[in-house]
């Protein structure tokens, strides 16, 4: 087949391009600069120069696709709600515009469970039916909700569409990629105590997202939606098997997110003065307060994805972390 895919030098998007092209399908990425491209190169993938943001940039490359792939997004703690509805929103509208225009014959939306805005607070996990927790806790949640709804106002106008919702995805490789960026601190030492210990979330390894991306595209229904959840543990417990495995010791303080709020209020002059900025943004601090738990049985029994849990997944990232210091 051949695929065109947004995001194809992030952390998801290389790995996916790079499975797609190994398995002989003609790959062509939009890529904004020459950074970070030469894994895709490569393996023999088409780089087309572009912006999600700029539909004109895009038309070319997605000309004649079988499917498109939508993984671009801003992620970022700091970006203002407008730079994110600019790409997250703005950007997944012209993809799923563009590709509707153009007839190509599928779009597989990379989603994320930031689009639900969290999951019950009683700790149960949510399903791909479960409603928005409101208000959403972060611009990026938001946004990624605004931008799957506007991708899915196409999808009602006849474009073919499936989506995947990924928990916090690990992994090598990209050792500050992904949730591999908490595993790193954890693995460092760098948490000194522990916020919002008892919030659940969901934890996913980085090949069985891909996996489910393939089954996805091979074996999907339109119109569906798969959570790709992995396995869900407390902050506490992840970080307690992390230290079991690596030898290094847990943090050993709790600290409840309205203390946090207030320490990094209090010590925001220091941060201001010295430019540098905060372990976590105040408005990061939101959401520790959900719980991030997913219920992923559909793309289990649909599917057939088995990802693998945390026992199998945490030695081989935890080993790769500590080569890549």
């Amino acid at each position: 087949m051949r695929i065109y895919v947004t995001g194809a030098t992030g952390y998801i998007g290389r790995a996916l391009c790079q499975r797609l092209a190994a398995a002989g399908h003609e790959v062509r990425a939009l890529v904004r600069s020459a950074a970070r491209t030469e894994p895709l190169t490569a393996a023999g993938v088409t780089l087309c120069p572009g912006d999600i943001t700029d539909r004109v940039s895009m038309r070319e490359g997605m000309s004649g696709a079988d499917w498109a792939i939508h993984g671009a997004a801003l992620l970022s703690a700091h970006a203002t709600l407008a730079e994110m509805r600019a790409v997250n929103v703005a950007g997944s509208e012209n993809v799923a515009s563009l590709a509707h225009k153009l007839g190509v014959g599928g779009l597989l939306s990379i989603a994320s469970v930031a689009a639900f805005g969290g999951s019950p607070e009683d700790g149960s996990p949510a399903t791909e039916e479960s409603p928005p927790r409101l208000p959403f806790p972060t611009p990026y949640s938001q946004t990624k909700h605004e931008g799957q709804r506007a991708i899915e106002a196409w999808a009602r106008q006849g474009l073919r569409l499936r989506t995947v919702y990924p928990g916090l995805v690990y992994g090598p490789p990209g050792k500050k990629e992904g949730a591999n960026v908490v595993l790193r601190q954890l693995l460092l030492g760098r948490f000194p105590v522990l916020v919002g210990a008892s919030r659940r979330s969901s934890w996913v390894f980085l090949d069985d997202v891909i996996e489910a991306l393939v089954a996805v595209l091979e074996r999907g229904e339109d119109g569906r939606g798969y959570l790709l959840a992995g396995e869900v543990v407390t902050t506490r417990e992840l970080a307690r098997q992390v230290a079991a495995i690596s030898g290094r010791p847990a943090p050993r303080r709790e600290l409840g997110v309205g203390t946090a709020r207030l320490l990094l209020a209090l010590t925001a002059p220091f941060w201001h003065l010295t430019g540098r900025k905060p372990p976590v943004p105040t408005a990061q601090l939101a959401s520790l307060t959900r719980h991030w738990a997913f219920d992923d049985r559909r793309a289990r029994e649909e599917l057939g994805w088995t990802p693998r849990p945390l026992a199998d997944g945490l030695p081989p990232t935890l080993a790769y972390l500590a080569r890549a210091e």
